[in-house]
């Protein structure tokens, strides 16, 4: 392929560095980094040939920085490389209509692969996540936004009553929004609702 060129969107500096040496002797690419996601909304973003995104950023997710770079550079192809693979963030980054997902522990061959296709052209999802992939209610899976907002708050420690005064719902329809998310994700408890606040990036 020819000399591509590649952004890095990593909060990790020594990860973007690894991964830029690996691309730069791989793929003779050439490599920016930006450990910024809100610099990086910044950039003429078309000016590279994929976009590597972490989806786990204190800024800003990584799904949220391909929506809304995508408002501005429809066409761009972006691939979210994470350590994460659970159901919850693989709906989001389809969601965001990203062009692949990788893995961090992924063989260094899978990556190599996943740039060049999505650069032609194509889709590509790390192999681990194909049972994943494979689920045909993987777009309807687990919470809508607002139970999402009552989970987020809750494990955050805020009490029904605090959580209906800020989202300015009625008592009774937190309840039922508690209700149903532990329905959903067979949550027992208030320490379940933390760790899979904290496991899906919710705070």
């Amino acid at each position: 392929m020819p000399t591509p060129k590649i952004l890095i969107v990593d909060d990790h500096i020594l990860f973007s560095i690894g991964i830029e040496q690996f691309l730069q002797k791989r793929l003779n690419a050439i490599v920016v980094i930006i450990n910024n996601p809100l610099d990086a909304l910044n950039e003429p973003l078309d000016q590279y040939d994929i976009v590597l995104v972490d989806m786990d950023m204190p800024q800003m997710k990584g799904y949220e920085f391909i929506k809304r770079a995508r408002q501005q550079f429809e066409n761009q192809r972006f691939l979210i490389v994470s350590m994460h693979k659970k159901q919850s963030l693989l709906k989001k980054a389809m969601n965001s209509n990203v062009n692949g997902y990788i893995l961090k522990d992924d063989h260094p061959d899978n990556f190599i692969d996943a740039i060049k296709t999505i650069v032609a052209g194509g889709k590509f999802f790390s192999p681990s996540l194909e049972m994943l992939l494979q689920q045909q209610d993987i777009h309807q899976l687990f919470l809508s936004p607002r139970e999402e907002e009552v989970l987020r708050l809750q494990a955050t420690g805020k009490s029904m009553a605090e959580i209906s005064e800020q989202l300015f719902i009625s008592l009774e329809t937190v309840k039922t929004h508690i209700r149903n998310i532990k329905i959903k994700l067979e949550l027992d408890n208030k320490a379940d609702v933390i760790k899979y606040a904290i496991d899906n990036l919710l705070v």
